[in-house]
């Protein structure tokens, strides 16, 4: 292959195309037209349970908390975090 289609696989250049910064964990948060997405720690701090809890309820067969797949990482929406809490914490 030429040396073209080898750059498109490196995951740093697609993700510059996506957020115009490269993708560094523990980085800044992703922003894309004014979407911030949250981390799996975030949100485990703003519902005051476990890393673990929140993986375990945005994995399910029928998750209960709506996330964002980026390869194996979850993200989540701000406005997906307070629907939850609106449904799920009466």
């Amino acid at each position: 292959m030429g040396n073209g289609a080898q750059q498109n696989r490196n995951p740093e250049s697609l993700a510059v195309g996506l957020s115009g910064a490269p993708a560094i964990e523990g980085g800044p948060r992703i922003r894309r037209k004014g979407v911030v997405l949250h981390t799996v720690t975030e949100v485990a701090d703003m519902l005051q349970v476990s890393e673990a809890w929140v993986r375990d309820h945005s994995t399910r067969k029928q998750p209960r908390l709506k996330c964002v797949k980026v390869g194996k990482l979850l993200r989540y929406k701000l406005e997906d975090i307070e629907e939850f809490i609106s449904t799920w914490c009466q």
